[in-house]
């Protein structure tokens, strides 16, 4: 998973490998290694970097995954806003994109799905998009079959503070994609972490390329002043705080961080298996 740094310079507005997650206070270049035990969640892989001093320890997981390609139709799919209470002052409050078929298994005597999958992701984050790529198809099935309810919550944790950095503009423009139209976001969605740019690149997408994203996933003409105002951006911005989490992709089901079980092994199996604990 990948923690967040101390504020850096303004980005500009405008079975794979696992590289070395992010630690505060800084991020390392990925160096090739052998698989470490356990230690922290930080990055795909939940290892950690550990600096000491001027001395910086890298350890990478090279784990082998398949590509993201949605397998939910569209009509299939539903999506409502769902809020929660902030957890630092002065931060604007958290929501999620809710992905719900509308024959979803609810829990006896309940309308609140059995199973609900909660997602903060960076669509910076190359652990997230590996997240995507190992069990996007799977995730989306499932929403299709009703078997799960998914929340998605769009974080900037690479962005450090910066409203400007690709990490916020892009997770907001998600919500406002979503806002418009939720099969769209699911496309748009996809589509962000497939031409997801390299963490250290010298040049990121503008809004600009952002709005031309959403319109080819199908979103409507209105999100272009959605983005490019800046809707959602002080949400997506302080959304680690808000949330309480410290590093990405965190995944929940039913409120249990699973995160040991679906990235230590990354496998749709494992994701199968966590939802066979709730039978």
């Amino acid at each position: 998973m990948t923690e967040p740094g101390p504020p850096g310079p303004e980005q500009p507005s405008g079975g794979q490998n696992f590289g070395v997650p992010q630690h505060v206070p800084g991020m390392y270049p990925p160096v090739p290694g052998p698989v470490p035990a356990k230690q922290s969640r930080t990055g795909w892989a939940l290892f950690s970097v550990i600096a000491v001093i001027a001395v910086v320890m890298a350890a990478v997981a090279a784990v082998v995954v398949i590509r993201h390609v949605s397998g939910a139709q569209d009509s299939e799919i539903s999506e409502a806003a769902s809020t929660s209470s902030s957890t630092g002052a002065g931060s604007t409050p958290l929501r999620s994109v809710h992905l719900a078929a509308p024959n979803a298994v609810t829990k006896p005597g309940s309308t609140e799905p059995k199973a609900t999958l909660k997602v903060y992701e960076d669509f910076l984050c190359p652990y997230c998009g590996r997240f995507e790529q190992v069990y996007g198809p799977t995730i989306q099935k499932l929403i299709a079959d009703g078997r799960i309810a998914v929340d998605y919550t769009m974080v900037s944790i690479l962005g450090r503070g910066d409203p400007k950095s690709y990490s916020v503009r892009a997770g907001a423009a998600a919500y406002c994609v979503a806002d418009a139209d939720p099969a769209a976001f699911q496309r748009f969605h996809t589509a962000l972490f497939a031409k997801q740019p390299d963490e250290m690149a010298g040049s990121f997408p503008s809004d600009d390329q952002l709005i031309a994203q959403a319109r080819e996933a199908g979103a409507p003409d209105s999100v272009a002043d959605c983005i490019t105002s800046g809707t959602n951006r002080a949400m997506v911005n302080t959304a680690v705080k808000s949330a309480g989490i410290t590093s990405t992709p965190t995944v929940l089901l039913n409120g249990t961080d699973i995160g040991d079980a679906v990235l230590l092994h990354p496998d749709p199996q494992a994701l199968l298996d966590q939802l066979k604990t709730l039978n």
